[in-house]
C-alpha cells in the first residue's frame, strides 16, 4: 500500500479509526512528518491536535539506526538490543543532546499551541510511520504517565515487529504492515520534509 502523502495517510488513517467510538480525542502527532498526519486525523475524527515530543537516540555513525528514543519528560527508552552497538556513556550523551532538542522544540511549539492535558482523555498517538518503533514507545511512555482514559496508536504503515511489540501496550491501527517492510518514506510517493515553521502553522491553526 502506499499513499500519495502524509495528508492522504491521514484521511484513510481516520476512516480505520471511525469504528472505534473515540469521544473527542486528543490526537498527538510526534513532530514532524508525524503532525501533518495527526492534524488530518484529528480535523475528521473531530478531536484535538496537538504534539507529543520524542527524539530517537541513534546509533554511533548511524543515526537514523535507534537504540532508543527521549520522551519529553527526559525519559530514554532503549531498545533490548542498544548496549550491542554502544556503551551507557554514549546512550547517555546521545540522550542528553536530543533532550537538549526537545526542550527547545518545546519551547517554541508550546508558544503557539499550549499543551493539551490527557488526564482521562481518549488519546490518538500518529506519527507518519513506524520503523524500530523506539519513538513510538518513548511518546507512549509520555501519554501513559498522564492518566488517559483509552490509548491508540495510529500509524499508516510500519513494521510487524515494532507494531506487534507496541500491541502489548496499546491498541495499534495500522494500515499496512509489509512483511519486506522497507523505510518509512518508500510507502509514500510525496515524502518531503517537514520543518518546524510547517508544525507551528498547523499548531497555529488549533490555538485556543
Amino acid at each position: 500500500m502506499r499513499f500519495r502523502d502524509r495528508r492522504h495517510a491521514g484521511a484513510l488513517l481516520a476512516e480505520a479509526l471511525a469504528p472505534l467510538g473515540l469521544e473527542h480525542p486528543v490526537v498527538l502527532g510526534l513532530p514532524r512528518g508525524g503532525v501533518v498526519v495527526a492534524d488530518e486525523v484529528a480535523r475528521r475524527l473531530g478531536g484535538e491536535l496537538d504534539v507529543v515530543l520524542v527524539r530517537k537516540v541513534g546509533a554511533p555513525g548511524n543515526p537514523e539506526f535507534a537504540l532508543g528514543a527521549v520522551g519529553e519528560r527526559g525519559e530514554l527508552v532503549l531498545r533490548p538490543y542498544a548496549l550491542q552497538y554502544a556503551d551507557p556513556s554514549y546512550l547517555e550523551r546521545e540522550a542528553a543532546r536530543q533532550r537538549e532538542v526537545i526542550r527547545k522544540r518545546a519551547e517554541r511549539y508550546r508558544k503557539v499551541r499550549p499543551k493539551v492535558p490527557l488526564k482521562g482523555r481518549d488519546v490518538v498517538l500518529v506519527d507518519d510511520g513506524v520503523a524500530t518503533g523506539a519513538s513510538m514507545e518513548a511518546a507512549l511512555s509520555v501519554a501513559l504517565q498522564e492518566g488517559p482514559r483509552r490509548v491508540v496508536v495510529a500509524v499508516p504503515v510500519g513494521s510487524p515487529e515494532a507494531l506487534e511489540k507496541l500491541k502489548e501496550r496499546a491498541e495499534v491501527v495500522a494500515l499496512s504492515a509489509p512483511q519486506d517492510f522497507a523505510a518509512v518514506g518508500a510507502y509514500y510517493l510525496d515524502f518531503g520534509e517537514v520543518t518546524d515553521e510547517d508544525v507551528e502553522a498547523i499548531l497555529l491553526q488549533w490555538a485556543p
